[in-house]
């Protein structure tokens, strides 16, 4: 029983492991050599980019100061002026 439940396992883990794999469109793809380059070097200057200016980012936050202590409460409910519910017995109650 232990190597069934291994079997099923395994075999969900490679099913898992190999669906990105399997392209999601119908149609081929095209300039696939010279897209994965460009895009490939976009992602190493982003990357770049977010490590070098990342202190920078952080000293130059906007310091917000801490909100009041203290909130009012909240508004009191006011019930609705006679007349706008229909009077009893209106629905043969």
């Amino acid at each position: 029983m232990k190597y069934r439940a291994a079997i099923i396992g395994a075999c969900a883990a490679v099913a898992l492991a190999t669906a990105p794999l399997a392209p999601a469109s119908a149609h081929p793809h095209h300039g696939w050599p010279v897209f994965g380059l460009a895009a490939l070097g976009a992602a190493a200057v982003v990357g770049a980019a977010t490590i070098v200016t990342a202190p920078v980012r952080v000293l130059a936050a906007p310091f917000y100061p801490p909100g009041p202590a203290y909130y009012p409460p909240a508004p009191a409910y006011y019930a609705p002026p006679p007349g706008y519910y229909p009077p009893p017995g209106y629905y043969g109650r």
